[in-house]
């Protein structure tokens, strides 16, 4: 990713609508609805014609693309016709799932509103594991029968594992799971140290960066014995040349140029606005998101700042460039500061497992 150029507004290019702070799953690393954010308010549904009203504050801007996700978007009692102004509107979709309530009905409303990704969540290859980890029984089955949903509908899903101490041993055979029901691609998560990911990790339910190391070597060895890409979560600097020039790795987030629009209809850096209010920044639908996407001052600092005035391990990669600091909601969480450094590559230097080739001198 290229530096920004000085005074200059990027596009808008995406809204990553959350369309509910509910959830039909109660997952152990949860970062966004997790008891304890659930309990401070009322349950939201983004209304349509908020949603449309915020399309159309967009687009000047340059909006092409929504993302939905929550909570989990499918039990929006109006995802179809949220669907159906992304169609009227023109403009291409993507969704993250936990696959439990897709049903064929709305795969084919997915594949006909120009969606074009669609992720399912599967945190096992075993039933009993998947269903553990959130907290559902049958979760599995559903799961995988919404990607086969899917995959009938033309929309054959990327699958995600989230990998903890729980399901790590599970891994190929996930994406032997994966090769059967013809998925996309895998990604593969790392959890991250927030509210419920937090508790995990502090319980030593985690995995230690040696292990999560070890899964990157074992990743590269499997590799070409699959059909689909494998993504894996870790910051660019682990990340060999060879995969960041093919595009094998994850992709960046792109912060410069997307926005989060909550279920109670205000706008956010991202869904990390459900649990930290200065990271909201205000009303969709009030003629307000011009001003907020040109002169907020949180997108002004992410402006100015990345990646040249990262922090810490971030600030002396050799990747900061097209890495941003991985993850700023994340960052700005543990630290409270937009330019801390990632916990992952940070905690890496500490224990020198931080690749010293990806290092300033």
């Amino acid at each position: 990713m290229a530096k920004l150029q000085p005074n200059v507004t990027p596009p808008l290019a995406s809204l990553y609508v959350y369309v509910t702070n509910r959830c039909n799953c109660s997952c152990k690393h949860c970062w966004i609805v997790p008891e304890t954010s659930a309990a401070r308010g009322p349950a939201h549904f983004l209304p349509p014609d908020l949603f449309e009203a915020a399309v159309a504050e967009a687009k000047p801007l340059g909006l092409t693309s929504v993302k939905w996700t929550g909570g989990e978007p499918t039990i929006h009692p109006n995802l179809p016709r949220l669907l159906a102004l992304q169609k009227a509107h023109d403009l291409r979709g993507s969704m993250e799932t936990n696959g439990l309530e897709m049903s064929t009905v709305l795969a084919k409303l997915l594949a006909d509103s120009g969606t074009t990704h669609v992720s399912v969540s599967l945190d096992g290859a075993r039933p009993e594991t998947h269903d553990a980890i959130r907290g559902v029984r049958g979760a599995h089955r559903r799961a995988l029968a919404g990607v086969r949903h899917l995959r009938e509908a033309g929309l054959p899903p990327q699958l995600i594992m989230t990998l903890m101490a729980d399901n790590a041993g599970e891994l190929e055979a996930l994406l032997d799971l994966a090769k059967e029901v013809s998925a996309s691609s895998v990604k593969l998560n790392v959890v991250q140290p927030t509210l419920r990911g937090e508790e995990l990790q502090a319980a030593g339910q985690g995995l230690g960066i040696r292990e999560l190391l070890a899964i990157n070597r074992r990743i590269e060895e499997i590799r070409p014995s699959y059909p689909f890409p494998i993504y894996y979560d870790l910051p660019m600097a682990f990340r060999s040349v060879k995969h960041i020039m093919a595009g094998d790795g994850c992709s960046v987030c792109g912060i410069w140029t997307i926005l989060g629009l909550l279920a109670d209809g205000h706008y956010a850096l991202c869904g990390i606005g459900e649990n930290l209010a200065e990271l909201v920044f205000g009303p969709a639908g009030q003629g307000q998101l011009e001003r907020i996407w040109r002169e907020h001052p949180v997108l002004l600092e992410l402006r100015r700042s990345l990646p040249d005035k990262l922090e810490g391990t971030c600030g002396r990669c050799i990747m900061r460039n097209a890495c941003l600091g991985s993850c700023v909601a994340q960052n700005y969480y543990r630290r409270h500061s937009l330019l801390a450094p990632y916990w992952l590559c940070e905690l890496a230097e500490q224990e020198g497992l931080f690749p010293q080739t990806r290092l300033e001198r």
